[in-house]
């Protein structure tokens, strides 16, 4: 895989080629990403001079208290200015930990990925309220109770016309042991691999690379799909490099909450 290029079309996507339910709003400095209530909501793309970071922050944290949205400045490591993070820190932002961006190319799959599952593990979408329950509740065993844009994101996924984001739960004989989340836009190279884990008493068993592979073979279904992506916390980044996956930047989640009248 040429890193370059594949980083190269991802700025290019994250600038053009929005989610679902989610409109691009391009200003001279940042995209936006503007979605409904209960949606995700963040600025997806910087690029400006230092000379007007400061000014740049403080409109974009009015323009999103105005909508009344809680909202996240996805930050990567080559974006402008170079200090952008700790612009935003200063500013209250909530800095999430670092994440290493990894990209793998669809035509260097590793055949490992698709050993048999684990016996007794089944790996199915989330098709039914049934498995928004399950999945929400594995979400919240492991990480605690996060925000609404899961159930969100799971009603869209069990909605949409497109049916390119889905949701995957690992299940030992009817226990939900662990989940996972793909997105596919209509039109883009890039799949995303968000969300995966697994409950601590089940984890170094091979159920995380069965989830992997059920969301690939999911997104391998689009035509437009040629990198496989996934922002990844140093637990998962060893074993998705044992998978071919390169890491090609870091990404940083920072968070504002909205201005209380």
């Amino acid at each position: 895989m040429n890193r370059r290029t594949a980083l190269q079309r991802l700025d290019f996507e994250r600038r053009t080629i929005p989610e679902s339910d989610v409109n691009l709003e391009t200003t001279p400095y940042v995209v936006r990403a503007v979605g409904k209530p209960g949606f995700w909501n963040g600025i997806t793309y910087s690029h400006f001079p230092t000379s007007v970071a400061e000014a740049v922050i403080t409109d974009e944290i009015s323009y999103f208290a105005n909508l009344h949205r809680s909202f996240e400045w996805k930050v990567y490591s080559h974006d402008e200015p170079p200090d952008l993070l700790a612009r935003l820190q200063n500013h209250g932002f909530n800095i999430g930990a670092e994440e290493s961006l990894m990209i793998l190319d669809l035509q260097e799959l590793s055949p490992t990925l698709f050993a048999p599952n684990p016996e007794g593990i089944t790996v199915t979408a989330v098709e039914s309220d049934e498995g928004i329950g399950h999945f929400l509740s594995l979400e919240a065993a492991i990480w605690g109770p996060q925000a609404a844009t899961t159930r969100a994101f799971l009603r869209t996924a069990l909605e949409g016309r497109f049916q390119g984001h889905r949701a995957f739960i690992a299940y030992s004989r009817a226990k939900p042991i662990g989940f996972g989340r793909v997105t596919v836009s209509e039109g883009s190279q890039f799949a995303g691999l968000w969300g995966g884990s697994v409950l601590p008493e089940f984890r170094g068993r091979g159920i995380y690379r069965a989830l992997l592979a059920a969301r690939i073979q999911h997104a391998r279904r689009f035509d437009s799909v040629r990198y496989f992506r996934v922002d990844a916390l140093h637990t998962s980044r060893p074993i998705l490099e044992r998978y071919g996956f390169a890491k090609v930047a870091s990404t940083w989640p920072a968070n504002s909450q909205p201005t209380k009248s």
